[in-house]
């Protein structure tokens, strides 16, 4: 594989990789990839263009599957050869995809069934049949999100049962303010006590794990190999932590294209790339 990674031009600049991910494409570059930015709009990349044999990778913000859809597309149709397709892309990125693969090592989740949510309004009736569905599950504290992103930004999204439409409002209310909107749906999933700072972010590369550091924990090897062995995408995030009673638990998979390099140093990343191409 030769990877060619394709970063968004920047709003300010429309010659230039976007502000946010320039140091990234920096490092890239001198670990000997290609590197440029794309710009839909004016139907053009800008800067080196992949080579007629690169797979192109894409860094940067989220897509929704129908942006990321038509950006595939877009790609097919310049005659380059994205990693990543339209279906692993919305398996990684939208929990209901990844959940039934790893269930046993992820916390238990229930997908909601009314999740006809705009991101706007919360009329009483839905805010109760939410209710309903969360209280039936019998767990006894609970967390609330979209198919794609956790609250962290306000109290946290996290209840003790049974939930009332109040307190149930007030959460999906403070969703509202810091997100904007409610992408996919809305899932809850059972809380589980996880020791404090545990959580890491590992990257998957055509079924070969790396984490931030040369040597890691091994203590998570054999739940990496299951969702390596597991999860049906060339390249995605796993975020891994360790339960208070020392089990590990898978808490996310990502598309590995929109995920933050939490942790990570821009070197270490370039560094396993370097490794998946050889």
């Amino acid at each position: 594989m030769k990877p060619h990674f394709l970063f968004p031009v920047s709003m300010m600049n429309n010659r230039v990789i976007d502000e946010a991910f320039q140091d990234q494409a920096i490092v890239l570059k001198q670990a000997g990839f290609g590197t440029s930015a794309f710009d839909i709009e004016a139907n053009k990349i800008v800067g080196a263009q992949p080579e007629p044999d690169a797979t192109v990778v894409y860094r940067g913000w989220m897509m929704t599957p129908e942006e990321y859809g038509f950006w595939w597309g877009w790609m097919i149709g310049r005659g380059t050869h994205p990693l990543t397709n339209l279906d692993q892309y919305k398996l990684a990125h939208y929990l209901p995809g990844w959940y039934e693969l790893l269930r046993g090592v992820t916390p238990e989740t229930l997908r909601l069934a009314d999740t006809r949510i705009d991101g706007t309004e919360w009329s009483d009736e839905l805010v109760t049949s939410l209710c309903e569905q969360i209280n039936l599950t019998g767990w006894h504290t609970i967390f609330l999100k979209d198919y794609v992103k956790s609250l962290k930004t306000g109290d946290k999204p996290i209840l003790e049962t049974p939930v009332t439409p109040e307190k149930l409002h007030g959460l999906l209310e403070n969703m509202k303010k810091y997100r904007g909107t409610i992408e996919g749906g809305l899932v809850v999933r059972e809380y589980e006590n996880l020791y404090p700072n545990s959580e890491k972010r590992y990257f998957i590369i055509n079924g070969r794990f790396y984490g931030q550091d040369v040597s890691f924990d091994m203590r998570a090897m054999n739940l990496l190999v299951r969702v390596a062995r597991d999860i049906p995408s060339p390249f995605f995030s796993v975020d891994i932590a360790e339960r208070i009673d020392g089990t590990f638990r898978v808490i996310e998979i990502g598309d590995g294209q929109v995920s933050d390099l939490v942790g990570w140093t821009y070197e270490r990343f370039a560094a396993i790339w370097q490794e998946a191409s050889r």
